[in-house]
């Protein structure tokens, strides 16, 4: 092993252990999790049923597309057949204890086996990485960027969920790397890896056709300038389109969609998905409509916004030095290696475009591949300073790009383990008797447990003065996180009063009330914690957790 391998090891280890470590992060939780929008055990089983057992049932999951799901649940067979053998779990049902006899030991087994799905696929990530960086600009780049990326704390964060993104980023890196080897070599193997890492891309998050469209593009343009001046230009560019390479391509990737998305088994759900997805009402599916909208210039207001959102995305991801290094990385290789840089920064540049700016709101996982994409950038520049005669001065500053990068991804599995929700529990079970009355009123994902105590989730019309004063619970618990959700309801077309959340003014009354001490609840306990290197943009990290008490009545004079 050479040492450039061993280098390469040696990250991909450090990756794994920081996906590793606090892994339990918030479980055993149930089907829940502190992850927004993880999909837990019980919604794999259930789109497995609906997905599988009935044959052109026209049923479709209406949230994503059934590529995470299924490997999931593949993932979770070795265990199932298990518990099935022992006789641990028996005719499977939709309510408690759902077919398990152990059901919380069950679905803490999952749980973990479904995060460390993500811990591979951001571990591969960080791999592939290495490889893109290496093929386009040496080993040392290749080095560089990996270990940028293992470091990035949204690739840490999302390696400790269940949440589709770490293996929706693993499929798009690997399309891209397979890009890079079709575009260099022109050998079928790497076609057919493009063909199926971008229908499993799709089949995961229709999200990534944007990041996708360019590769088959740049591939065929490298493929003809490959060529050279051999043969004349219109017979180079029909070799170079109808290569046996673009076919096994496209029946790689045809292929891979039909089977990963059901289609034989269920084409009417595939159409029906196809249809959502496009804005039509389908007959009994009463989802609300996605905010999903594309105009080529939308103002320069929007546009504006859109870059703000965009940039606050990535600098939050890489933090400001790494981000200038990959700002400056990017100009210096469209000068200096304008092809490689083209194959790079053109993807990007569509995913942006194409993807990004049509939501009405660019969240930080919505641009993971960019922080790969800049990874390379940055460490392509990092090892062009460190060849050069200030080779001192450019190990220096490399090594503290190296180094805040790595304290960057402590911390956040710090900050996982020292979740405020696990204070917050603490303090429930030293001070607050079993099967005391609690109010909430946001998602599981953002609160504490609440193991034997009565929580119960109050719907957003009874969020009103009146109302907490008929039910009088003893405690009542809130989040900062997505706290909205306390006092607004999701609009169900977001195009009426452009607007995505709708404000019920009685809960908006209520939290007023709740907060300023105008109710007869007070504040008993505040649990925060705040970091250090980090400036997050993701909602399910660390939210501060308040809790309120009933106040005792005044004794009368």
């Amino acid at each position: 092993m050479g040492r450039g391998d061993r280098w390469l090891m040696g990250i991909l280890a450090v990756s794994l252990a920081l996906g590793l470590c606090g892994i339990n992060w918030g479980l055993p939780n149930g089907n829940a999790s502190w992850a927004a929008d993880a999909i837990g055990p019980l919604t794999v089983l259930s789109i497995a049923r609906r997905s599988l057992t009935t044959f052109n049932s026209g049923w479709f999951y209406f949230k994503y597309p059934l590529g995470y799901p299924l490997i999931l649940l593949l993932a979770n067979v070795p265990y199932l057949a298990l518990l099935l053998l022992t006789g641990n779990f028996r005719h499977p049902q939709s309510v408690y204890p759902y077919g398990f006899a152990h059901p919380e030991s069950a679905l803490y087994v999952m749980s973990l086996i479904g995060r460390l799905v993500s811990v591979a696929a951001i571990t591969a990530t960080v791999g592939l990485t290495y490889g893109i960086g290496r093929r386009l600009f040496g080993r040392l780049a290749g080095l560089l960027a990996a270990t940028f990326a293992a470091t990035a704390y949204p690739l840490v964060y999302y390696a400790h969920t269940t949440n589709l993104d770490a293996v929706f980023l693993f499929w798009q890196t690997l399309a891209l790397w397979a890009t890079t080897v079709a575009a260099q070599t022109g050998k079928r193997a790497g076609f057919v890896v493009l063909g199926i890492a971008a229908a499993m891309a799709v089949s995961t998050k229709e999200q990534a056709f944007a990041l996708l469209l360019p590769l088959p593009i740049l591939v065929t343009i490298s493929r003809r300038q490959a060529l050279g001046a051999g043969q004349n230009g219109l017979r180079a560019w029909r070799a170079a389109v109808c290569s046996q390479g673009s076919l096994a391509c496209v029946v790689a990737a045809v292929g891979t969609l039909l089977l990963v998305n059901n289609v034989l088994w269920n084409p009417s759900g595939f159409v029906n998905r196809i249809l959502y997805l496009s804005g039509r009402s389908i007959p009994g599916v009463s989802a609300r409509l996605a905010p999903v909208e594309f105009a080529l210039f939308k103002g320069s207001a929007k546009e504006y916004k859109y870059l703000q959102q965009l940039s606050d995305a990535v600098q939050s991801g890489l933090g400001w030095p790494l981000l200038i290094a990959a700002m400056i990385g990017a100009g210096y290789l469209a000068i200096r290696h304008t092809r490689w840089a083209l194959l790079l920064l053109t993807p990007a540049l569509a995913h942006y475009y194409l993807s990004l700016r049509t939501l009405d709101l660019i969240t930080l996982r919505y641009v993971l591949p960019l922080l790969v994409i800049s990874s390379v950038c940055a460490g392509a520049l990092c090892a062009v300073v460190l060849q050069s005669r200030h080779r001192t001065a450019a190990a220096v500053v490399v090594g503290a790009l190296c180094l805040y990068g790595t304290a960057r991804a402590i911390e956040l599995d710090l900050l996982l383990r020292h979740d405020p929700r696990y204070r917050a529990e603490a303090w429930l079970r030293e001070h607050v008797a079993p099967g005391s009355s609690v109010e909430i009123y946001q998602k599981p994902a953002y609160l504490p447990r609440f193991p034997g105590l009565n929580a119960k989730v109050v719907p957003l019309a009874e969020r009103t003065i009146d109302g907490v004063t008929a039910r009088d619970p003893m405690l009542i618990v809130t989040s900062s996180a997505a706290k909205k959700g306390i006092t607004h309801r999701w609009n169900p077309d977001w195009r009426k009063g452009n607007t995505l959340l709708i404000a019920e003014p009685r809960a908006v009354e209520f939290l007023k009330a709740l907060e300023g001490g105008a109710l007869p609840y007070r504040e008993v306990a505040r649990f925060v914690q705040e970091p250090r290197t980090l400036r997050l943009r993701i909602t399910s990290l660390c939210p501060e957790i308040v809790i309120y008490e009933r106040a005792a009545l005044e004794p009368r004079k």
